[in-house]
């Protein structure tokens, strides 16, 4: 007989029954356990992915690298706040263009193609290293020389204008500043970028301080591109060929040009009489066909010439009068501008104080709106009459104008101007070249400074780069096959000097 038939034909007592029970209960609520065990977990598991994920999202964001630039490792965060800055750049100042451009604001950026190699997210992407690449390298300079900028008021300045546009668009500033700057973005987040940003202007601005070209400067870049800055006043009167049939033939034009030139020829004597007179025309502005002779370094007053204008079938009869370099000065001004002044009570305030420039310069920290004053006191140096509008300019530039002349203007787009007349400025032409070679110092600046920063993208977020290195590669595949090519033919040719077998084995 079995052990297994001896257990089963063994008495089972109450007790042997009761001890039984206990023991299957206890297997089955630890079963129980484990079961709940196993089921919490997956529930657990679920809820994570499905409550826990953003924040995980959110965090990797705000503290995983993205890219380091300038050995600073950027978060998903701050790229994309730069990422937002520039498309919302770009759409703003291209809005009317975007269909020209093949660009869809509405639709993914990474499925529209700028190049055959390149989505828009792409170009969007690599102008945003480009900015940050700039913004760190300038941070780093401003770091090395201790440079320090209160950072407050630009700060508040932009808190202020995202509640301001969310509460205008009908939506809380939290979602507001996400939909502008990206998913992660927080107003307290991107407020520290803001910081640096305005911390990174701060000090450009102060180097450009130290890029002013000298007179020296400037007058030799006159010499070199005089043409662009001279002026030249003349007497002109043009003769379009006409013929009376509407499809007229190659003789028909001919036989017209002939008689336009007779015309032209006949009216040369009586221009200073009969002509337009033209003045202060820069190359720029005179008809092209007519440019060259007035502008040439030989011209001298009271030359006359017949041009023709072949692509249109006219000539031109021309009295050259002179060239000269126009000495139209500028203007210095401080300037209070808003939209929430009373500019005349400013203005009594003024008079009623120290009434001093010292003291308009206070005003005009006090009262100027954001933009009013883009300077420190709302100086604005080297105005000219085209870069204002014609009331402002029929002011400024009247006859008599002094230092310490005083005036309030409100146009109709609702602005106030309270304007203080510091000084005549610099002559246009030398405002413009000023400009120009601070323009030039900027640009050699930063271009220096941009490649001297360091892109690491180790994850490979930006596939622009990798592009770029294809293309690099590709380039110097050539160059290597360009040099090899060249250097076997002077091998093949040398060969053929020494040995015209060696030549035909080379070959």
């Amino acid at each position: 007989m079995s052990d297994k038939e001896v257990k089963q034909e063994k008495v089972v007592t109450k007790y042997d029954r009761k001890v039984q029970r206990r023991k299957e209960e206890k297997e089955r609520e630890q079963k129980r356990k484990k079961i709940n065990t196993i089921i919490g977990a997956v529930v657990l598991v679920a809820l994570v992915a499905f409550v826990v994920s953003f924040p995980v999202r959110a965090y990797l964001a705000t503290h995983e690298t993205y890219v380091t630039i300038n050995g600073e490792n950027i978060t998903k965060v701050e790229f994309d706040y730069n990422y937002n800055t520039v498309v919302n750049d770009f759409v703003s100042r291209n809005g009317t263009y975007l269909g020209f451009f093949g660009l869809d604001v509405t639709q993914d950026f990474s499925t529209q193609m700028y190049t055959d190699k390149l989505s828009w997210k792409d170009y969007f992407e690599e102008m945003t290293v480009d900015n940050m690449k700039r913004t760190k390298g300038l941070k780093a300079e401003a770091d090395a020389a201790g440079y320090e900028f209160d950072t407050a008021g630009e700060v508040a300045e932009f808190r202020s204008a995202m509640k301001d546009a969310a509460k205008e668009a009908k939506v809380s500033t939290k979602n507001y500043v996400k939909q502008i700057y990206g998913t992660y973005a927080t107003l307290d987040t991107i407020a520290g970028y803001v910081a640096e940003t305005a911390r990174v202007n701060a000090y450009y601005q102060h180097v450009s301080e130290g890029m002013t070209a000298t007179d020296e400067e400037i007058e030799n870049y006159y010499k070199e591109h005089a043409e662009d800055y001279d002026s030249v006043d003349y007497y002109v009167e043009s003769f379009l060929a006409e013929t009376t049939s509407e499809a007229p033939t190659d003789e028909e034009i001919e036989a017209a040009m002939n008689e336009a030139r007779d015309l032209a020829d006949a009216a040369v004597d009586t221009l200073a009489q009969t002509g337009e007179e033209m003045t202060n025309d820069k190359y720029n502005d005179v008809e092209y066909v007519l440019a060259d002779w007035l502008f040439d370094d030989s011209r001298k007053a009271g030359d006359t010439e017949v041009i023709e204008d072949a692509d249109n079938n006219m000539y031109y009869a021309v009295r050259f009068t002179r060239r000269y370099l126009d000495d139209t000065p500028t203007a210095n001004l401080r300037v209070i501008m808003s939209q929430d002044i009373d500019g005349q009570a400013v203005l009594d305030e003024w008079t009623a104080g120290e009434a001093t420039e010292e003291s308009f310069a206070e005003l005009c920290n006090q009262y100027s709106a954001d933009g009013g004053a883009v300077a420190e006191g709302g100086l604005i140096e080297n105005v000219t009459k085209d870069s204002v509008s014609s009331d402002i300019a029929d002011w400024v530039f009247a006859d008599g104008r002094s230092a310490g002349d005083t005036t309030v203007i409100t146009t109709e787009e609702g602005y106030t101007y309270v304007i203080y007349f510091v000084s005549q400025g610099d002559p246009e032409w030398k405002a413009e070249i000023a400009d120009t070679l601070l323009s030039y110092a900027q640009t050699d600046y930063m271009d220096a400074l941009s490649e001297k920063v360091i892109v690491e993208d180790k994850k490979g977020k930006l596939y622009y780069l990798k592009v770029q290195a294809e293309e690099e590669a590709e380039d110097s595949e050539e160059v290597s096959d360009g040099d090899a090519g060249d250097s076997g033919e002077e091998s093949t040719e040398e060969s053929a000097e020494d040995s015209g077998t060696e030549s035909s084995q080379a070959q």
